[in-house]
């Protein structure tokens, strides 16, 4: 007769049989269900494109909608990512071909929905595999309800394809301690797809890496590291070799020296990082911080390498915050991926301390663990799907109305063209204004205390002034008064007239360029 595991033990082993696992995951398609419905609930009330539209969603649309069209990014067009998320992107951004790009983002913005949902499974599956049913449930439900994460998920932002490919990645490295060599060529390719997305995700790889003794897993890690490497050549090469320079200049240069913009106290961002609009979720994930923590130095503990393969992505994903340059708290949804394994394994180690109470503590504490995980990240996730953008839908109806569709527009935000069906045009398109400007200011090898300095620089507004110049009609809005210095926004009101709202009221506006004098 074996003894008892131990509580801390127990959370380590699986309570689900191998032979029944596939047909009890259905609390995780449920909880998958309900993610693409709290994603998803923000388009019911006005549809998909009455929901507000991010400066990012509109640049990586256009960007992939562009692509499709023969404008190559780096060549033709700044773009300061690897080109992976406008392929993957690509199927949303192809029904600009036959649709109007409207009604293409409107899908898009569904497609995302369900990429978050799927993220969602994902978390719930390595946790459920690793700790049991409990464990995957409550990871499920955390990355479910997290706010950051669902807000980028309505849209074609980089984060949720990170997500689901870095999850995905795990899932497979972490399926079994048996060497598989078709999981490790498949895990390699959803790495390198990864990084070709964002290069941060290759901090999964040295989480992976961490996760197992070198020994054990070395020919593993080689093989999904060629795999990886193969994969990423493949999705970057072509494009990065018909404008080296440029993909250099773009994706490489222009991160590591672009001045900083966003949240640079670190103290904030720490804060941020740890908000309590998620407070039950932190606490569990710091819970399971700390017991993968302590698990790191038990050779016999089941779970371990999915305990440290969490704790390492964690923890660097939050070093690599507060180390940027740039921090916005969207970035956050990336590390929702970590955060919610981690928050399943925390409940798993508090219900296994609660089973030495009884059966009545410990029902009660697993269902405060699942309440917890999804609280209160839920009510934000819902209260954020009720903000709307009705000045940006009153400008698409009178962009539709009232100006040619051969005109020549330029928005300084793409997503007010996107929302009239307009793409970028011209001969070298801007599809990211707000990057062009920073590379003419930083093309004089200038350094620059923020952002806000490097726009004000005569090279970036003179090169605003000559994009605005060459267009009939271009869309102000408050981020154009952003990127006009108080020198600049005389010289564009000689040159243009308001058209669209009338009267002094804010909001995105249209304005014409004035016809030359006689």
């Amino acid at each position: 007769m074996q003894p008892a595991p131990t509580p801390l033990a127990a959370p380590f082993s699986s309570t689900a049989p191998r032979a029944s696992r596939g047909r009890d995951l259905w609390p995780l398609l449920l909880i998958a269900l309900g993610a693409w419905v709290l994603r998803a609930l923000a388009f019911f009330h006005s549809g998909p494109l009455g929901y507000p539209m991010d400066y990012d969603e509109g640049v990586y649309f256009s960007a992939a909608s562009l692509l499709l069209r023969g404008d190559l990014p780096y060549r033709d067009f700044i773009f300061v990512h690897p080109p992976g998320s406008l392929l993957l992107w690509a199927p949303g951004a192809a029904l600009t071909l036959g649709f109007d790009a409207a009604t293409a983002y409107g899908v898009t913005r569904h497609a995302a929905a369900a990429v978050g949902a799927l993220c969602a499974f994902l978390a719930g599956r390595v946790a459920w595999r690793a700790w049991g049913p409990l464990a995957g449930c409550v990871a499920a439900l955390a990355y479910a309800a997290y706010p950051e994460a669902a807000l980028v998920e309505r849209g074609a932002f980089l984060e949720p394809l990170l997500n689901v490919l870095c999850l995905g990645f795990a899932n497979l490295w972490l399926a079994s301690a048996t060497p598989s060599r078709g999981r490790g060529i498949g895990a390699g390719v959803l790495l390198g797809l990864a990084v070709s997305v964002k290069l941060p995700g290759g901090a999964w790889l040295v989480a992976a890496l961490l996760a197992r003794p070198w020994k054990e897993s070395r020919r593993d890690a080689l093989l999904c590291m060629v795999a990886a490497l193969a994969t990423f050549a493949v999705v970057v090469g072509p494009l990065a070799a018909l404008a080296p320079s440029e993909f250099l200049r773009d994706v490489i240069s222009f991160q590591a020296l672009r001045p900083p913009d966003g949240e640079s106290d670190r103290w904030l961002r720490l804060h941020d990082l740890f908000h309590e609009r998620r407070l039950g979720e932190v606490v569990l994930a710091l819970i399971g911080l700390g017991a993968a923590g302590a698990r790191a130095l038990r050779t016999d503990a089941e779970g371990r390498p999915t305990s440290r393969f969490f704790a390492c992505a964690f923890v660097l994903g939050v070093a690599l915050f507060l180390a940027s340059r740039t921090y916005w708290n969207q970035y956050n949804a990336h590390l929702a991926a970590s955060e919610a394994v981690l928050a399943g394994l925390g409940a798993a180690v508090l219900h296994a301390f609660s089973q030495r109470w009884g059966r009545t503590a410990s029902r009660a504490v697993a269902g405060l663990a699942l309440a917890g995980a999804c609280l209160p990240g839920a009510w934000h996730v819902v209260e954020s799907a009720l903000w709307q953008a009705p000045d940006v839908v009153a400008l698409a109806r009178y962009l539709r109305a009232e100006v040619p569709p051969n005109a020549c527009l330029f928005a300084f935000d793409p997503g007010w063209g996107l929302a009239a069906g307009r793409l970028p045009t011209g001969a070298t398109p801007v599809v990211d204004s707000y990057a062009t400007m920073l590379q003419d200011a930083m093309s004089t090898g200038d350094r620059f205390e923020d952002t806000a300095e490097a726009l004000s620089a005569p090279e970036a507004q003179q090169a605003l002034r000559v994009m605005l110049d060459a267009c009939r009609f271009v869309v102000l809005g408050p981020r154009g008064d952003w990127q006009l210095t108080p020198e600049s926004r005389p010289w564009f009101k000689q040159r243009f007239v308001r058209r669209f709202p009338t009267g002094d009221t804010g909001g995105v506006d249209l304005w014409e360029h004035r016809p030359p004098e006689r």
